[in-house]
C-alpha cells in the first residue's frame, strides 16, 4: 500500500481519528471458537483500489463488526468514548542478537526510536512505560550476546521505560538459565504491575516447552492478578512458545505442554497472551486469535518463517527483511488498542486488505474483556470474502528455457489479506507439477505482482499454467491461466570411449585397477576430485568408514567390479562420479531405468536405495516421497531368465524393514528413473521437490544403505558392476561404436 505524507502527519491523522470516530452501530460478532486453519494463506495491501468492475459488498454483506464496506476486521471504527491511555508498552520477540552490528540489533534501536516518537506525538499521554521481550533475545544465549543486547538498551532506553523479558529456546542453546539470570534478569518467571496492569511471564524449561512449576506459577499469579484488578481490566501474559491452534503458525510451532497452559488461560477472558517463536508476520490477520481469551503472535526483528505448504518451504525469499513489533495501549476503562508497527517503513502497518483505502491503519481493538461472546476476532473466517483477480488480469510469462519459466502473477484482491497462490503446471498428457508461493503481503507496500520461477519442467513441452489465489483464512478464488512451450533440448547420442559390454553403460570397472576417493560431492556443494565419494548419506561429510576398492573377480561374469563395505552400521552415502579421468559416459538418449549388476551374497540391508545425480549436483532418489507403495523395482537372479517384481517400502527403500529383503541377491536389479525424485537443498537449487529426474545428462550414480540389524554385517562386502541407464531393462544391447 502506497503511503502519503510523513510519519508524524500520519500519527496526527491516526490520533484525530481515534478521538472522532463514532461507535459501531452493530453488535460485535458472536464468538464461535473457530481457529485459523493450519494451511492459512495471507497478503498485504497496495495502492490500487478495487477495480470498478468488481462487486463491492452491500449493507447485507458488511460484517457484524460494523466495518465500513471494503474494510476488514482489525480496522473497525473506534468506540465513541475518547481513548486516553493510562499505559503504553511495546511488545517484540525473536531478536536473535549476537553483535551490535547485526541487522536485528539496529532494528531494536529503531524500536525504541519509533516507539518514543509515537509516544511524544500523543497529546494526552506521552510515556512508553515498558518494552516486553518475548524470548529469543539472543542467538545462543551467550554472555557476549547479552552484552550486545544490553548495549542497545543502555543507549536507547529512557528512565521511564521498564524492560520485561522472558527466555526463549535460543537462550537455552549454549548459555542457559544461569547466563540469562546473570546478564538479563534476576528471575525466569515474573509478575510485574505497572499503572495497575498486571504482566505475567514464564520462561521455557527446554527448547520445546515449560516446566510444571512454571505452569503452576502462572496459575497462581493469574488468580492473584484477577482478584486484584477485576474482570474488566486486561491481564498481560507472555511466553515464548505459541499455544497450539491459536495464532498464525501455532498449528506447527507451539509449546509441547501448550494444552495445559491453554486450560489455565481459558479461565480468564481478560487475558491477552503474547507469544513468539514462529517468526510469523504480525500483519497477518490470523496473528490475533480469540477463543476464551485473546492471543497474539509477536513477529520478529530477524527473519520471517511461515506455515508449511509453499514450494520454497517455510522461509520465503528475502525473509531477513523482517522487523515488526506492537505498540499496545490500555485505557482506564480497560479498552485496549494493539497497533502492529513496521520498523522497515517506520510506520504503522496498513490493513492487509488491498480493497480498503490505501491509508487505513491496522489496529486491533479489544473492548470486551469479560465476555468472549462479544470478542471481535472470534468468527472472521466465516465472514471473509473470496479473493479474486481483477478484470482482464493475466499471467506474464518470460525467461523460458528448456526446464524453467518465470511467471509474473498479478496480485489478486481480497477484503482480508491475499496470502498465497497455488500454481498448477500441466502438460498435454495431463501430468501436472504443483507449486505454491506467498503473495509477499508481509512487505509494505504490496507489490503489484509476484514473480515466481517454475523449475524442473520437461524440455520441448507445452504447458498450461493455472494460478489460484488464497486468502489468510484458506478461502480460494477463481484461477487465471496461460500457456507456454519450453525450449527443446538438443538430442543426445550414447557413446563410450571405453570398450563397454552394453549400450547405455554408465560405468563398469573392467579397465580400472583402483579408484580415487573424492573429498566432496557436488550434491552438497563439494568439489568432485575423484571417482567415488563416500560419507554421511544426507550431507557432504566424507567418512573413511564408507569403504570401496576395485575387486578383480567378483563382478559380472567374474570381471572386475566395485567392492563396497562399511566399518559400522551408520547410514552411508556412496556417489560414483563421472569425470575426465575415468571416462564414464554421461549422455543418455532414453531415461527408462537404472540397471545394476549386484552381488549381495554376504549382506542384508535394513534400508537401501539407488539414485542419480544431475550435472548441477541435484540428487534424485526413490526415498523422497514417503508413503508411496507404488514404487516397483525388478530383479533377475543369476542363471534365471525371469524378472521378478518387488515393491519399495513406504520409505522409498528396499530392505528387511521395507518388506523387500534382498539378502543373498546376485544378479541384475532395475529401477524406474521416473521414481527418482529431487532431494531438497541439493545441487544448485534449480529443482523442485517431487520432480522426477529429467536431464539427459548424468553426473553420478548414488547409493544409500545401512546394514540389516538382524545380523551383524559390519565390514561385510558387497559388489556392484555394469551400471547402465537404459530404455528397457530387459534388453541387453551389445555396444558397438
Amino acid at each position: 500500500m502506497k503511503k502519503h505524507g510523513s510519519f508524524f502527519t500520519l500519527l496526527c491523522v491516526f490520533l484525530s481519528a481515534a478521538m472522532l470516530l463514532c461507535a459501531c452501530s452493530e453488535k460485535p460478532a458472536e464468538a464461535s471458537g473457530d481457529e485459523p486453519p493450519s494451511s492459512a494463506t495471507a497478503s498485504e495491501s497496495d495502492s490500487r483500489q478495487e477495480p470498478s468492475s468488481a462487486e463491492t459488498p452491500d449493507e447485507s454483506e458488511i460484517s457484524e463488526l460494523g466495518s465500513e464496506p471494503g474494510s476488514e476486521p482489525g480496522s473497525e471504527p473506534e468506540p465513541e468514548t475518547p481513548f486516553v491511555p493510562v499505559i503504553r508498552f511495546a511488545v517484540a520477540s525473536d531478536l536473535h542478537i549476537s553483535y551490535t552490528s547485526d541487522a536485528s540489533a539496529k532494528r531494536f534501536e529503531k524500536l525504541f526510536k519509533t516507539a518514543y516518537a509515537y509516544a511524544e506525538s500523543d497529546g494526552s499521554y506521552k510515556t512508553l512505560d515498558a518494552v516486553v521481550l518475548v524470548g529469543d533475545l539472543t542467538n545462543r544465549g551467550l554472555k557476549f550476546e547479552y552484552n550486545s543486547l544490553n548495549s542497545v538498551i543502555t543507549r536507547c532506553k529512557k528512565d521511564e521505560t521498564q524492560i520485561i523479558s522472558v527466555m526463549g529456546n535460543h537462550e537455552l542453546y549454549e548459555g542457559g538459565a544461569s547466563v540469562y539470570l546473570e546478564n538479563m534478569d534476576d528471575s525466569l518467571d515474573k509478575h510485574i504491575v505497572i499503572n495497575g496492569i498486571h504482566f505475567i511471564g514464564i520462561s521455557p524449561e527446554n527448547e520445546n516447552g515449560f516446566s510444571s512449576a512454571s505452569v503452576k506459577y502462572l496459575t497462581r499469579e493469574l488468580e492473584k492478578a484477577a482478584e486484584e484488578s477485576g474482570p474488566d481490566t486486561p491481564i498481560i501474559v507472555f511466553q515464548h512458545h505459541h499455544i497450539k491452534d491459536t495464532v498464525y503458525v501455532s498449528s506447527e510451532w507451539y509449546a509441547s505442554n501448550s494444552a495445559s497452559i491453554k486450560r489455565v488461560l481459558e479461565k480468564y477472558p481478560q487475558v491477552i497472551d503474547f507469544s513468539g517463536h514462529s517468526h510469523g508476520p504480525i500483519n497477518n490477520p490470523t496473528s490475533i486469535w480469540q477463543g476464551k481469551f485473546t492471543a497474539l503472535g509477536t513477529g520478529t526483528l530477524s527473519y520471517f518463517e511461515m506455515t508449511s505448504g509453499m514450494t520454497y518451504g517455510t522461509i520465503p525469499p528475502e525473509a531477513d527483511r523482517a522487523a515488526q513489533y506492537y505498540i499496545v495501549e490500555i485505557a482506564a476503562d480497560g479498552r485496549v488498542k494493539i497497533m502492529p508497527f513496521d520498523i522497515l517503513t517506520e510506520d504503522f502497518f496498513k490493513t492487509p486488505s488491498n480493497t480498503d483505502g490505501e491509508d487505513e491503519t491496522m489496529v486491533y481493538y479489544i473492548d470486551a474483556n469479560k465476555d468472549p461472546s462479544l470478542f471481535r476476532y472470534a468468527d472472521r473466517a466465516s465472514q471473509a470474502d473470496e479473493p479474486y483477480f481483477g478484470e482482464g488480469a493475466g499471467i506474464g510469462i518470460s525467461g523460458i528455457t528448456e526446464n524453467t519459466a518465470t511467471l509474473s502473477i498479478p496480485q489478486a484482491y481480497d477484503g482480508e489479506c491475499i496470502y498465497s497462490y497455488d500454481i498448477d503446471c500441466t502438460d498435454a498428457s495431463g501430468t501436472a507439477l504443483h507449486f505454491a508461493c506467498f503473495s509477499e503481503y508481509y512487505f509494505e507496500p504490496l507489490a503489484e505482482s509476484v514473480t515466481y520461477v517454475l523449475k524442473g519442467l520437461e524440455d520441448g513441452t507445452e504447458y498450461t499454467v493455472k494460478v489460484t489465489p488464497y486468502d489468510c483464512y484458506g478461502k480460494k478464488g477463481e484461477p487465471i491461466s496461460a500457456s507456454f512451450n519450453t525450449l527443446k533440448a538438443p538430442d543426445v547420442e550414447y557413446s563410450s570411449t571405453l570398450d563397454v559390454n552394453f549400450f547405455g553403460t554408465f560405468a563398469n570397472f573392467d579397465y580400472m585397477s583402483e579408484v580415487t576417493r573424492s573429498n566432496g560431492t557436488p550434491a552438497y556443494g563439494g568439489k568432485a576430485d575423484g571417482d567415488i565419494f563416500g560419507g554421511e548419506w544426507a550431507d557432504g561429510i566424507s567418512s573413511l568408514d564408507s569403504c570401496f576398492r576395485i575387486d578383480d573377480t567378483h563382478g559380472y561374469e567374474e570381471s572386475p567390479c566395485l567392492a563396497v563395505w562399511a566399518a559400522n552400521n551408520d547410514n552411508q552415502g556412496l556417489y560414483l562420479i563421472a569425470n575426465a579421468d575415468n571416462e564414464w559416459s554421461t549422455a543418455f538418449p532414453d531415461l527408462g531405468y537404472l540397471r545394476v549388476w549386484v552381488d549381495f551374497t554376504n549382506v542384508g540391508f535394513r534400508k537401501a536405495n539407488f539414485g542419480l545425480m544431475a550435472p548441477d549436483g541435484s540428487l534424485f532418489t526413490t526415498d523422497e516421497e514417503d508413503g508411496r507403495t507404488d514404487q516397483y523395482f525388478w530383479y533377475l537372479a543369476e542363471g534365471s531368465d525371469t524378472w521378478v517384481q518387488y515393491t519399495h517400502g513406504n520409505d522409498g527403500c528396499f530392505g528387511d524393514v521395507q518388506n523387500s529383503d534382498v539378502y543373498g541377491f546376485k544378479g541384475w536389479m532395475a529401477f524406474p528413473i521416473k521414481d527418482f525424485t529431487y532431494r531438497n537443498e541439493t545441487g544448485s537449487g534449480t529443482e523442485i521437490a517431487g520432480r522426477s529426474y529429467h536431464s539427459k545428462q548424468v553426473l553420478g550414480v548414488y547409493l544409500f544403505w545401512d546394514y540389516s540389524e538382524t545380523v551383524d554385517y559390519d565390514g561385510n562386502v558387497f559388489y556392484l558392476d555394469e551400471i547402465a541407464i537404459v530404455k528397457d531393462y530387459t534388453v541387453f544391447d551389445p555396444y558397438v561404436e
